[in-house]
């Protein structure tokens, strides 16, 4: 992938449309606690990231999200950077290996990735931190029903991603995508 040299105003507007979905699913989360089965939109984000910009800017980006994203839990903020470079990494070679950006690719890698990311923060939480709990119920009833709905929204987001002018932006400074 070839970038222009002035990739600031892109790496902005992705920043600040993520920031956007943070609060969108902290509003979420607050209105709707009686509900935990909700989509996570910062990390739809990643994987848009993972699949639009180079390895070391997407991942300086996507950690920088995460971070901000864990800094709002009660859990030590570098716990979720961690389950998102991890996510991010997964993404990033998996966007590599399909051909073409369609919307079941889309939806399969945000749940594989989303898995993934679910599962790093299982392991941090559960083995490395020692808080134990039923795992089961976490994979089950938490996990995979967040992944499935987080993948099942990824392409409207993708869309969105798109509409509000990133592609628009590579056009116009003739980014060449592979």
């Amino acid at each position: 992938m070839y970038l222009s040299k002035n990739n600031a105003a892109e790496y902005i507007c992705i920043f600040c449309f993520s920031l956007f979905l943070i609060l969108m699913s902290l509003v979420l989360r607050g209105n709707f606690h009686a509900t935990n089965i909700l989509p996570n939109m910062p990390l739809i984000a990643l994987i848009y990231i993972s699949a639009y910009i180079d390895v070391y800017p997407g991942a300086a980006l996507s950690y920088l999200i995460f971070y901000i994203y864990g800094s709002m839990t009660a859990l030590n903020p570098a716990v979720f950077p961690l389950a998102g470079i991890v996510s991010y990494a997964v993404s990033y070679i998996l966007w590599r290996k399909v051909s073409s950006k369609n919307g079941v690719n889309e939806i399969l890698i945000t749940f594989l990735s989303s898995t993934i990311y679910y599962l790093m923060l299982f392991l941090i939480v559960f083995y490395s931190l020692g808080m134990h709990f039923n795992y089961w119920n976490f994979f089950l009833f938490y996990s995979l029903p967040v992944s499935i709905i987080t993948s099942l929204i990824s392409p409207l987001l993708f869309f969105i991603f798109k509409k509000i002018g990133y592609k628009n932006f590579l056009k116009r400074n003739r980014i060449i995508l592979d």
